[in-house]
């Protein structure tokens, strides 16, 4: 598995956000191998933990949106997560099968759902975490890899594990671009990640600011391709969008 940062060359980066989730439905095989094939450079996925301690890939505590179940996913074992049907009729994936299919294939933005005041946090321990690394020796993934949060708990846990995965702090719309700057520079993150309304009126100075702090900056999310290439202009280096497949055609034209 790849311990660097991502390079000059690797850069600006599409990322597709819970894979080509305008094409398929979110967080699914599917929607996968859609970004890929859009050529998106990073997939953005998430990861909850089941009952009985096994890392799968959804956005939601529960699974009544995406799937024809209901309930919470860590009151639910492995084996019932997987008799689920998504609305594509496909199973949700596991930490595990994500990773293999995209192994050597394209990068991974790897989000750990353990947020204060969600249903299913848990205040003591960083088990996504844990499963996330552990998977990622398993697999043996080639490729880079970044693991971003909303809750800096989990990314310090991170660092704790394997302090050369690159971590990214993710912030709302309440938090002041600068504020989670000086934050994540300050806690050894390397990725900067903010609210796109936070940025988008002045992307070239929150980009020029990370990067002389020494960090890098992405944002989310934004399905303009016109908007996403004016922020790459400006210098950020990565956009989530639903729609991967619009703006690398749109870059490739240009």
């Amino acid at each position: 598995m790849s311990e660097r940062p991502f390079s000059q060359e690797d850069l600006p980066l599409i990322v597709a956000h819970r894979g080509a989730s305008r094409e398929e439905p979110e967080n699914t095989m599917a929607a996968f191998e859609a970004a890929v094939g859009a050529g998106a450079g990073a997939v953005e996925f998430d990861v909850r933990v089941t009952a009985d301690g096994h890392a799968v890939v959804m956005h939601d505590a529960t699974v009544d949106r995406t799937t024809d179940g209901s309930g919470l996913i860590r009151e639910m074992t492995l084996d019932a997560v997987k008799r689920l049907r998504t609305a594509s009729g496909s199973e949700v994936p596991t930490l595990g099968e994500v990773l293999r299919a995209l192994s050597g294939r394209v990068a991974v933005d790897i989000e750990i759902k353990n947020v204060p005041g969600e249903p299913d946090f848990e205040p003591d321990r960083e088990r996504a975490v844990e499963l996330v690394h552990a998977a990622l020796d398993d697999v043996a993934f080639v490729g880079d890899v970044i693991v971003s949060s909303f809750n800096p708990l989990s990314l310090a846990a991170s660092l704790q594990i394997r302090p050369g995965v690159p971590t990214g702090l993710l912030t709302t719309a309440e938090v002041e671009a600068e504020a989670a700057l000086r934050f994540a520079a300050a806690q050894g993150f390397r990725w900067t990640l903010p609210y796109i309304g936070r940025i988008r009126d002045a992307a070239r100075r929150c980009a020029a600011a990370t990067h002389d702090a020494g960090l890098l900056i992405g944002t989310w999310i934004t399905d303009d391709p016109a908007e996403a290439i004016a922020l790459f202009e400006a210098g950020v280096d990565a956009v989530a969008t639903n729609d991967p497949r619009s703006l690398a055609a749109e870059l490739a034209g240009r």
